[in-house]
């Protein structure tokens, strides 16, 4: 497992080196390697999108049109690629974690985490299938996934604070509150259940309300 904690986003950046001949030609094989790098985790996403979490190495290859020892040529292992393509993911889709509405009345601002977390779900499905799993090897991921459950807890309880400090349980409705709007309840009832995102956003409305006794 490697070490560092540079970014996904920035190990796969190509470094800009001087216009020597040797440079040059150190740069075009750093280039090619730095695509060939982007397309092994591109094929990596693309498979988990399509249902396949623990694809092989042969089969990312495929994908990617690279040798199956071009991928170990980038990675460490399989569970280096698997937190590199994760963390990228996530990367990826940064703006959806930080906005959110948090102004408006109990309903807004009901409404708008509800679609913020349906949407954030849709955006991460797939990586977030593979990161529950892989959490439970690769303490990168681990890691990974525990920081992003804990920014949504704290968007949770700050769009809810009003209504938490004057739950007559204060305690155990910021747990309840906190497992109703997480990525796991949603995939439990996307996957699990099949329910439509409508469907999904009106139980999750529901819930809310019932838990602070209000209408929404």
């Amino acid at each position: 497992m490697p070490s560092n904690t540079t970014s996904a986003t920035d190990r796969l950046a190509t470094t800009q080196g001087n216009d020597s001949p040797s440079a040059l030609q150190t740069d075009g094989r750093r280039e090619r390697g730095n695509r060939n790098k982007a397309a092994v985790v591109a094929a990596l996403l693309d498979l988990y999108a399509q249902g396949e979490i623990q694809p092989p190495a042969a089969r990312i290859a495929e994908i990617a049109k690279v040798s199956e020892r071009s991928v170990f040529r980038y990675f460490d292992d399989m569970e280096d690629l698997s937190a590199f393509a994760v963390e990228l993911q996530w990367s990826r889709v940064k703006d959806l974690y930080e906005n959110l509405v948090s102004d408006g009345n109990f309903s807004e601002r009901l409404a708008a985490i509800v679609e913020q977390r349906l949407h954030l779900y849709d955006k991460v499905e797939s990586v977030y299938q593979v990161a529950v799993l892989a959490a439970r090897k690769n303490t990168v991921v681990a890691s990974a996934l525990k920081k992003r459950r804990s920014i949504l807890r704290h968007q949770t309880m700050k769009q809810f604070a009003q209504e938490l400090d004057n739950h007559p349980d204060s305690a155990n409705a910021r747990r309840i509150l906190d497992f109703t709007l997480s990525l796991e309840n949603v995939d439990y009832l996307k996957s699990a259940m099949g329910l439509s995102s409508a469907k999904s956003s009106e139980t999750l409305q529901a819930a809310v309300a019932i838990l602070f006794h209000l209408q929404h």
